[in-house]
């Protein structure tokens, strides 16, 4: 009983870091490209204080790389969290072959 609480504890704790992630992408693109977002007026001032006082104490939109590798490293610590299917086909080999770019393979 205590393993199947304690399970449900931590999917529930990967779910959030994924949503984190995702939600870290989502202001990445409204700083980045707020030009776009302004023209077709879609911004709201209160997310723009919102982002520029969590820019300023967290400095997380300095460089645009800089969002990208926190969502990504949620992501992957998310993943970590999460078990896999027992008889799941995916290699390393596999995995190093559709990130490789000189693979030329199209989606």
């Amino acid at each position: 009983m205590q393993g199947e609480d304690d399970l449900r504890g931590l999917a529930k704790i990967m779910a959030f870091m994924r949503a984190v992630s995702i939600i870290i992408v989502l202001m990445h693109l409204y700083w980045f490209c707020y030009g776009f977002f302004l023209e077709h007026s879609w911004t709201l001032e209160l997310v723009n204080k919102i982002l520029a006082n969590f820019n300023r104490t967290a400095g997380l939109f300095e460089h645009t790389l800089y969002t990208k590798i926190f969502a990504l490293v949620l992501l992957a610590l998310s993943c970590l969290g999460t078990k896999g299917v027992k008889n799941e086909k995916i290699t390393w080999g596999k995995i190093y072959m559709v990130l490789s770019p000189l693979t030329g393979s199209t989606w």
